[in-house]
């Protein structure tokens, strides 16, 4: 596309070294029209019309890049070319430099202690880090300027990620500079296992971060199409094919003798798509409401029927919900998919999803998790592919298939746990998406198992002292020496499937804070601003079996006795401040 931009700024350039000379030569030819009726020369005359082709097709070749930009067509003059040229390139430079950026971000989330499962200097790099993704997934078309800075080369950042990634290579007055700046950024805790080599990315989280931008090369699809002659009746707005009961292997090859059978434009008509045949399981049989089950009955685990609610923002209609297997989107419409969410409900314990996708304009997104919007409302932007993983502790006992129609292509091959489905760089709209989850042929099914003992860690950051690493009814603070809890956060460690947890607090010159998940920052480092108050609760489909409980030591009134289950505990508007935390979890 680069090459696309040079040719047509070239012919852009020789049409502006014409004109000129062409302009007076016109200018002359008038007035002696003018005066002496003297017409036009052949040859001037051939110059114009050579002039106006010329104009014509690089107006027409500049229109076909600005696509995207939603650019006018009263393009009348050459500046105007030249213009919308520049715009296209800074628009398509960005969406480089966004899918570098996104690379970098999941190589610094890929950075872990070798010793330290939970190392917690850390933790700022980690927040660094997916702020700039949400920063990313968020901005339209102008990047933000860390993440410019971060391309650049010029991001503490990425000082930090050279250091890790290539310390053996750097001659001693690069090590020294970019560990200034990493010191500046993230204090010495984090320098320390730098130069001892203990940090390192783990090849694993790599991997699977990175699975958008490696994915397998994009395949041109062509099937035949054949016109049936059916007369019908016209098909509804938003099609939605009901969903079936398929057992689905993990390869899926398309015959190459299928057709799609479309009518022509001119006839609508109910679609009829002829596929592969699967193997379909009837349904059981049920006498007086009850399932017939035949065999041993195994325990609820990975072969909990997944469902799956599906939503779909499209051109000039807006949201629609759909379930597992049915077609989120239209056909026939010519109109655009634009975002799309994707939620397992019910939850089912240990497993969640994940998703990204391709936005014209943007490029790729960060992967979001389920119920997040992938794409934008209101912006006119089409998604042009996407791709979908499982992740949580069950996650190996399934496996998530999904397929798209695609503008001049029609429906694609089925693929599955995290392949990219759709194309980059063609301008091709996604019309319509297809998904499902089915248990793994290989799943292992999970027993009852009694209420677990749970761990927890919790992390305060304490005034003059930083951030503290403690355990469930550990102390998380300090007594005695007046120094305020700035920030915390709390993680079930080890997992429980199907629990989770969820805290809040009050901040001083902030007030409350919304709920946050486990494992994100309640307050502020750097701000020197005290807790006031907190509250913890519990989340999840397990989350009935335990109770939360925690208390607070509090500036002038001392231990506060323990609440639990998202009671509040501390003080509100009073000026004090919360100087240690006590959090543990009891089955019930």
């Amino acid at each position: 596309m680069a090459l696309a931009h040079k040719d047509l700024l070239r012919q852009l350039d020789s049409l502006s070294a014409s004109f000129p000379t062409l302009g007076s030569r016109l200018s002359q030819a008038a007035k002696e029209l003018q005066e002496g009726g003297t017409p036009l020369s052949d040859g001037l005359l051939e110059e114009v019309v050579g002039y106006c082709q010329s104009f014509a097709i690089a107006r027409n070749q500049a229109l076909e890049l600005g696509k995207s930009l939603r650019q006018s067509s009263a393009t009348v003059s050459l500046q105007n070319i030249r213009d919308l040229v520049k715009a296209v390139e800074a628009v398509e430079g960005n969406a480089e430099t966004r899918q570098q950026v996104l690379s970098l971000l999941d190589r610094l989330l890929g950075i872990v202690h070798q010793e330290q499962s939970n190392f917690a200097p850390l933790q700022l790099v980690y927040e660094q880090a997916k702020e700039l993704q949400r920063s990313l997934s968020q901005a339209a078309a102008e990047l933000p300027e860390s993440a410019i800075a971060l391309a650049e080369g010029k991001h503490p950042l990425f000082a930090l990620l050279t250091l890790v990634e290539q310390g053996k290579n750097l001659d001693d007055s690069q090590w020294e500079t970019l560990e200034e700046s990493v010191e500046k950024a993230f204090g010495k805790p984090l320098v320390v296992p730098i130069r001892r080599g203990k940090l390192v990315i783990n090849a694993i989280a790599t991997k699977t971060n990175l699975a958008i931008p490696s994915a397998q090369p994009e395949t041109n699809f062509s099937l035949p199409i054949t016109p049936p002659k059916v007369t019908a009746e016209a098909l509804p707005e938003v099609i939605i094919i009901p969903s079936v009961s398929a057992t689905t292997s993990k390869t899926i090859k398309v015959d190459p003798e299928i057709t799609i059978l479309e009518s022509p434009a001119s006839v609508p008509i109910h679609e009829v798509i002829v596929v592969p045949s699967v193997e379909v399981t009837p349904p059981l049989k049920a006498i007086a409401g009850q399932d017939i089950v035949f065999g041993q009955a195994q325990s609820v685990g990975s072969q909990t029927p997944v469902k799956l609610k599906v939503l779909a923002h499209i051109q000039s209609i807006g949201d629609r919900t759909f379930a597992a297997q049915e077609y989120a989107g239209t056909r026939g419409k010519n109109l655009r998919l634009e975002g799309f969410g994707i939620n397992i409900e019910p939850a089912i314990p240990g497993l969640s999803i994940q998703y990204m996708a391709h936005v014209e304009g943007v490029g790729d997104t960060a992967w979001l998790n389920e119920g997040e919007l992938a794409g934008f409302r209101g912006k006119a932007k089409r998604i042009e592919g996407f791709a979908i993983r499982l992740i949580g502790p069950q996650a190996a006992n399934y496996n998530v298939f999904y397929a798209a129609h695609i503008q001049n292509i029609g429906d694609v091959p089925t693929v599955s746990n995290g392949q990219y489905c759709g194309t980059r760089g063609k301008s091709l709209r996604i019309e319509g998406i297809k998904i499902w989850v089915e248990p793994s042929k290989n799943a292992v099914v999970a027993q009852a198992q009694p209420p677990a003992n749970v761990g927890l860690k919790v992390l305060a950051h304490i005034q003059s002292v930083g951030d503290r690493i403690f355990k469930a009814k550990e102390d998380a603070g300090s007594r005695g020496k007046s120094l305020r809890l700035e920030g915390f956060q709390i993680e079930i460690e080890p997992p429980i499937p199907g629990l989770s947890i969820q805290y809040m607090a009050h901040v001083e010159g902030v007030g409350d804070t919304s709920w946050l998940n486990q494992g994100e920052f309640a307050g502020f480092r750097g701000k020197s601003k005290r807790i006031e108050g907190l509250a913890i609760r519990l989340v999840g489909p397990q989350a009935d079996k335990y109770d939360v409980f925690y208390s607070a030591h509090v500036q002038n009134i001392g231990d506060i006795s323990p609440v639990a289950n998202g009671q509040y505990c501390g003080t509100r508007g009073k000026a004090l401040r919360v100087e240690s935390m006590k959090v543990w979890i009891q089955a019930k």
